[in-house]
């Protein structure tokens, strides 16, 4: 490959540099011939120059391939898409979501659980064991309806950089499909279930433990506080409220809608 890289580096300066006089003809193939033999014989006495950073550059290289790969940069690449989905691209993908929303329901004949007059809030904090978070996190994915939140007062630890750090990791952790997931060059699945930092709502609703959750209808709200599963919360506060869409959304989350 170097040879021929040579001879077209000679071959076309040769060409280029060649004064053909004026009146001349177009160059005829023995010309031709003549000028590649000489290019071929000039390509054998060229020598590159050895390129003295070789070395320290397959080492920057090899040193940035290992970092790119690591989970560590893998999880932030993905945090950031993330961010960037939400805050940069979210108001041109918010049109094209609703209209593959509308279609997909249109072809299913499948919408929402809950009215347009109910909400429901599931109240959490990082105190909470972190399987008893992510199962939460697994039934509201399940019950896939945009009117199901879930609450924190506000990040982990608090606002200052080192502490935010730590939200973040949190909110990586609890996040994963499967929590036992291991740090690897392939970054760990994560649902896309947003967590809304709200401590109106808390202040709101006189939560004072959690976990909570509130059903809202139309101005009324049930609340029930305690460590139970979350179909189960949303069964009890059905009890009393006999809603057709938490019926179908408990039937959602138990897989038997």
């Amino acid at each position: 490959m170097l040879h021929l890289l040579r001879q077209l580096i000679f071959s076309g300066f040769i060409l280029f540099s060649f004064s053909w006089p004026c009146h001349a003809q177009e160059p005829t193939e023995s010309d031709v011939s003549l000028i590649m033999k000489k290019a071929r014989a000039d390509a054998e006495k060229m020598v590159l120059p050895v390129n003295k950073y070789s070395e320290e550059g397959l080492k920057a290289a090899e040193e940035t391939s290992q970092l790119f790969h690591s989970p560590e940069f893998q999880e932030r690449v993905q945090c950031e898409q993330q961010r960037l989905k939400k805050e940069v691209f979210s108001p041109y993908l918010a049109p094209w979501k609703k209209k593959t929303q509308r279609e997909t329901e249109k072809q299913t004949g499948q919408q929402g659980s809950l009215a347009s007059g109910e909400k429901f809030f599931l109240f959490i904090s990082s105190s909470i064991p972190d399987e008893t978070v992510h199962a939460y996190i697994v039934g509201i994915d399940k019950a896939a309806d945009s009117k199901v939140s879930l609450v924190m007062r506000g990040l982990v630890g608090g606002m200052s950089s080192a502490k935010a750090k730590k939200g973040q990791s949190y909110f990586k952790r609890i996040l994963k499909k499967d929590l036992d997931c291991p740090r690897t060059k392939k970054p760990c699945q994560r649902y896309e279930v947003p967590i809304h930092l709200k401590p109106s709502l808390f202040n709101k609703y006189g939560i004072t433990s959690v976990p909570a959750v509130v059903y809202e209808h139309e101005g009324d709200a049930f609340l029930i506080q305690g460590d139970s599963g979350f179909d189960y919360l949303l069964e009890r506060i059905n009890r009393e409220v006999k809603s057709a869409g938490l019926t179908n959304l408990i039937k959602k989350i138990r897989g038997t809608y």
